[in-house]
């Protein structure tokens, strides 16, 4: 399977799906994009800084999900993370965490605007993340109707996303998690 996206050709495509930060004066950020392969593969690629001092770095962080189970994130060619868990297939039970990473970098105006084909957006509002103490933005597969696992267990999804495309559903969530106490 192939799929045409603006001119170019993406092999194995099912879906994908843009988080995109929406600023006040209505521009939209690209935070990321999560992609669905016909190998029921799933990846969450966050997007790169756009300042000049970046460009061309090429740090492509990612985490990756295989139809074989095996999950590893990824930057700068470099696994950091690797496991094995369950296959992301039509049988899959219960809920996996495949990234989560700080939202505050939603706040940045280096991030590329949102631009291209997508099959659904999940838009956050830039306040939703400034008016949090400790933001991140999750991207979970789970079982139909099976929230994910949060963090820490006790964090508060602010926005949340839900793409039931296939099994495992996607989701992708802003929450906020507990912050260390402060100190005197």
């Amino acid at each position: 399977m192939r799929l045409d996206v603006g001119g170019l050709e993406i092999p194995f495509l099912k879906k994908i799906y843009a988080i995109a930060i929406v600023h006040p004066d209505g521009r939209k950020l690209l935070f990321g994009r999560v992609r669905r392969s016909a190998k029921g593969e799933v990846f969450a690629v966050w997007a790169e800084d756009q300042s000049p001092r970046n460009l061309g770095r090429g740090s492509n962080p990612h985490a990756s999900y295989h139809a074989n189970g095996r999950l590893h994130s990824k930057s700068h060619g470099i696994i950091a993370i690797k496991k094995t868990r369950q296959v992301p297939n039509a049988s899959f039970k219960g809920t996996e965490p495949i990234e989560a990473t700080n939202a505050d970098r939603g706040l940045s105006p280096t991030l590329p605007v949102l631009s291209g084909y997508f099959d659904d957006v999940f838009e956050i509002k830039s306040g939703q993340i400034a008016s949090s103490r400790n933001p991140s933005i999750t991207v979970d597969v789970s079982e139909p109707g099976v929230l994910p696992i949060r963090q820490t267990g006790s964090d508060q999804v602010i926005a949340e996303k839900i793409f039931k495309d296939d099994t495992p559903w996607i989701i992708v969530s802003l929450v906020e998690s507990p912050g260390a106490t402060d100190v005197e």
